[in-house]
């Protein structure tokens, strides 16, 4: 298990970006660069503002609790409001979500939620696990997390703090929700980072098995989200044909 600890800390630091984050913007999409980033990881959009996690630090460690992490503030139009926008301690802060007026993050072993007027801590919740990785928003009282290290995909009650588990997948990454059918998806990077596959499974169901969709891709992915009614994005960062990063569809 190290063993694969440390590959699979060794793979993720080779492909964090750092101190560069390129911002497609919403309004026309025009492009422009933001810089004063230290290995930025997620960014999401709520209202007018854009945050963005940093796992922090020179030498960033997306596994360490060394206190050096933390989440940016952004206008709508990518201008820096606030470097390090949260008031308390973050360690390696990955997954974004936001629920009402608290967006929440997954940093290593808790998931903390701060208010996204103010940057003032208002939840947590700690979780055994070595690296909680994505987060989506279920509805407004629920949030699904991944853990990476163990391949959990794990459902929070952000009311009670009872968590449930929805199942496993091999290197757990990337998670989404679709409302109107009730499914989670989640992508996986593979045992030890040798490439995985998306899969989904219904919230109503009472078992804890994720199935495989059908002609699945393989890859090491990332982030996830829906696209539209009939399609996933997912992010893979080494394609196993071109060897480089692509987006899937």
């Amino acid at each position: 298990m190290q063993n694969a600890e440390r590959k699979m800390k060794k793979l993720l630091m080779k492909y964090i970006i750092s101190f560069l984050l390129l911002i497609i913007t919403f309004s026309g999409l025009a492009q422009q660069t933001v810089t004063g980033f230290e290995a930025p990881e997620s960014v999401i959009k709520t209202g007018d503002k854009i945050f963005v996690s940093n796992i922090g630090g020179e030498k960033s460690d997306p596994m360490a609790l060394d206190s050096n992490g933390f989440i940016s503030e952004l206008s709508k139009d990518g201008k820096m409001l606030h470097r390090k926008f949260q008031k308390t301690l973050l360690n390696a802060p990955k997954g974004l979500a936001v629920i009402k007026d608290i967006v929440y993050t997954a940093d290593i072993n808790r998931v903390v939620g701060f208010n996204v007027r103010n940057g003032q801590q208002a939840f947590e919740i700690s979780i055994q696990a070595k690296m909680l990785n994505d987060l989506c928003k279920v509805d407004d009282t629920h949030l699904c997390v991944s853990e990476t290290v163990s391949g959990r995909v794990l459902l929070i009650d952000i009311t009670d703090k009872s968590i449930r588990f929805l199942g496993t997948i091999e290197g757990a990454n990337g998670v989404a929700y679709d409302e109107k059918t009730g499914n989670v998806y989640a992508v996986g990077m593979g045992a030890n980072m040798s490439g995985g596959k998306m899969y989904s499974r219904n919230l109503t169901s009472t078992d804890t098995v994720f199935s495989e969709l059908p002609n699945s891709p393989i890859g090491i992915f990332d982030g996830l989200e829906l696209y539209d009614n009939t399609h996933l994005l997912a992010s893979d960062w080494v394609s196993f044909t071109s060897k480089k990063g692509r987006l899937v569809v």
